[in-house]
């Protein structure tokens, strides 16, 4: 990865004038750090999650490797697969027919979100380090960096809790969840996830049976809004999606001859992958390879997003694990290029890379609502 290769740096953030450092005009007094993270009264949520092994199976019909080009081989599989689950999870995510979703935690902006990690993995240590959230980087950062003191992963068979504040700053958005014990490891082998932050005071309900999940792990949930809050008053309730890409192929793309043309390597979106070959033996042509096709008996091993005609749909993408830059398209939709920027411009296509987080609002079915 471009991290071992030395693709990193520091960015020291001090709160006191510091000799070695001259001051800029107009800062001659650094703002001091808030003694508490979470204000008086936010509400708490409180997760406790594990982290285990888990062998992940992208898809149960397909092979576990599949030569693709040039004796490269796309990976169906993976027996070293680690995931993060929620603490009563554990026992349904170590079935060998589960397949899990990498964990996805909803929470609400103001809230204070603790969750403590124990580490259940066979060996090495662990940890979540949250982005597009609030947290003191001298304790729930994650990482063992710079000038932080002690040590901020946990070692197997120990627990740590982690604090983090959604801040009205960030509205509505997605904080990917990263493991820093093994960075350049565990985070391919399965070890992310993501907290939605959903408006203040949000109920989150199962899209199929209504159950209240606002404290499981779900990647799809209906977000019900509480319009008692003035800022939610034009606010419409609306369906919540969260997409995980990962890939591995450091060669597709570069200066490689002959050009490659078939991405190789550990492939996935939520743990899953569907190669068009498996659709076209289900009898899918081409210009249905994207939709759950009729000839099919099922639905593709891929996520698949669920809404009535009409329906508002947010619809969370994450870059979990990257060596290539990916574009999200929705076919036949448009959202804003900046959710909370009125005059945003409409796009229908979006980069994102490693690590980055993008979010596309929409209404089920485009502009005329087709279903």
């Amino acid at each position: 990865s471009h991290l071992s290769e030395g693709s990193w740096g520091l960015f020291r953030v001090y709160d006191e004038v510091r000799p070695d450092l001259k001051v800029l005009p107009g800062n001659e007094h650094p703002k001091k750090s808030n003694k508490t993270l979470c204000p008086s009264g936010a509400p708490v949520r409180n997760f406790s999650v594990v982290a285990i092994n888990k062998e992940l199976k992208f898809n149960a019909n397909a092979e576990d490797e599949i030569e693709v080009d040039f004796e490269r081989k796309l990976i169906l599989a993976n027996a070293e697969g680690k995931i993060f689950a929620l603490e009563g999870e554990v026992s349904k995510a170590s079935d060998d027919g589960d397949m899990p979703h990498p964990l996805t935690l909803h929470a609400n902006i103001g809230d204070c979100v603790k969750i403590k990690l124990t580490n259940r993995l066979a060996e090495g240590n662990a940890s979540i380090h949250v982005n597009n959230m609030a947290f003191d980087p001298l304790d729930s950062q994650g990482i063992n960096v710079g000038n932080n003191p002690g040590d901020q992963t946990v070692a197997p068979g120990k627990s740590k809790t982690y604090t983090f504040f959604a801040h009205h700053d960030y509205n509505i958005n997605g904080a990917l969840i990263w493991d820093f014990g093994n960075l350049t490891t565990n985070v391919r082998d399965g070890m992310f996830g993501a907290i939605i932050i959903g408006p203040r005071g949000s109920v989150y309900r199962d899209p199929e049976t209504g159950k209240d999940i606002s404290m499981s792990n779900s990647w799809k949930a209906d977000v019900i809004i509480d319009k008692s809050f003035p800022e939610n008053a034009k606010m419409e309730n609306y369906r919540d999606f969260s997409l995980f890409f990962q890939d591995e192929d450091n060669i597709l793309g570069t200066s490689f001859m002959p050009y490659l043309q078939n991405v190789a390597g550990l492939t996935g979106v939520n743990y899953r992958l569907e190669p068009w070959s498996y659709r076209e033996d289900a009898g899918c042509e081409l210009g249905n390879m994207f939709t759950p096709c009729v000839a099919a008996d099922q639905d593709p091993a891929t996520p698949v997003i669920k809404a009535h005609a009409g329906d508002r749909v947010m619809i969370n993408i994450f870059g979990a694990h990257n060596e290539q830059n990916q574009m999200f398209n929705l076919d036949g939709h448009q959202w804003r290029r900046h959710l909370n920027q009125e005059n945003s411009d409409m796009i229908d296509v979006e980069e994102f890379g490693s690590g980055e987080y993008i979010q596309a609002f929409v209404r089920a079915g485009g502009t005329y609502q087709n279903p």
